[in-house]
């Protein structure tokens, strides 16, 4: 029962952390909007969709946290939305080039796309722990 408490909040805090990660090279850099909108829609799929599946994601863990829904679904779905989050992030920061973001102010940016990486695998592996409980 403790599981099925705490992976979706772990998932939750997973989503939000997708979505700083996503804008942390707005926050830290004003002026770059150009170049950072081009470096995230490069490569075969742009980045984009994970913020929304990260957004959709806090909706679907919240619903299972205050039991709005049935569980089995709130699992189901939240394991396929850390699936696509996991999917898109890693396809496309295997392939973007960081072209759009030569002379950003910090030297970070060139590790940016695996943090973002990182973040989705944090909902993906919350969400499967929280199928694995309730299942």
């Amino acid at each position: 029962m403790e599981l099925e408490r705490a992976a979706p909040i772990a998932g939750i805090a997973g989503c939000l952390a997708v979505v700083l990660t996503f804008a942390a090279p707005y926050v830290a850099a004003s002026g770059w909007g150009a170049e950072l909108g081009r470096y995230y829609a490069a490569g075969p799929v742009g980045v984009t969709a994970v913020v929304f599946f990260a957004l959709l994601g806090v909706v679907v863990f919240l619903a299972a946290v205050r039991g709005r829904t049935d569980p089995d679904v709130a699992a189901g779905l939240a394991l396929v939305l850390g699936v696509a989050m996991v999917a898109v992030a890693v396809a496309w920061a295997s392939t973007v080039s960081l072209d759009a973001v030569y002379g950003y102010p910090g030297s970070w940016i060139t590790d940016h796309r695996w943090y973002l990486v990182a973040s989705t695998a944090v909902v993906g592996v919350a969400a499967a722990v929280y199928a694995r409980a309730v299942v």
